[in-house]
């Protein structure tokens, strides 16, 4: 299965389809071998990884939030199968912003989430690094946009709001 979507994205790629039409083969993808998988994990890592792969597409076509919103919302909803997955459309995300800045809070909001898991994950500390080289990557490739993270409201001080104070 994994071989042949591989070819499937190669040849459309190939062939210089549109959006459009890539789109509509990976869900006709999708249907296939969503009645052939046996469990239902087998069937929402099938629905995962097309969604993943539509957005991935929709990042490569700098297409607008009407075709890359509604990847990123399943994906969401479906959960990520991995890490690799999570940090992956999270910065695709991030490094698409300048084509919805108004998203920033929310793409910025899951690149820390990846950038959290990452922090607290074992193991090879290699592979750690080089995820959060690939975070900070996102990051410097939004601000060269000229979009950076929203401000953070602090909370006021436990004494400032028992004086009445604003801080």
């Amino acid at each position: 299965m994994a071989q042949e979507k591989d070819y499937l994205i190669l040849l459309l790629g190939y062939s210089k389809a549109p959006f459009e039409v890539i789109v509509l083969a990976l869900k006709d993808f999708e249907r296939r071998f969503l009645r052939e998988a046996r469990t239902p994990a087998e069937r929402l890592h099938l629905q995962q990884l097309t969604a993943s792969d539509m957005l991935v597409e929709a990042y490569g076509e700098a297409r607008p939030w009407k075709d890359f919103g509604p990847p990123l919302r399943r994906i969401k909803q479906l959960g990520f199968p991995d890490l690799r997955t999570h940090i992956l459309i999270a910065c695709l995300y991030v490094q698409s912003l300048s084509l919805f800045p108004e998203r920033a809070r929310d793409a910025f909001a899951m690149l820390d989430e990846a950038e959290r898991r990452v922090r607290r994950m074992r193991g090879n500390p290699d592979v750690r690094q080089k995820r959060l080289e690939g975070i900070e990557q996102a990051r410097r490739t939004a601000e060269a946009q000229g979009i950076s993270p929203p401000a953070v409201a602090q909370p006021r001080k436990r004494q400032a709001m028992r004086a009445g104070k604003p801080t």
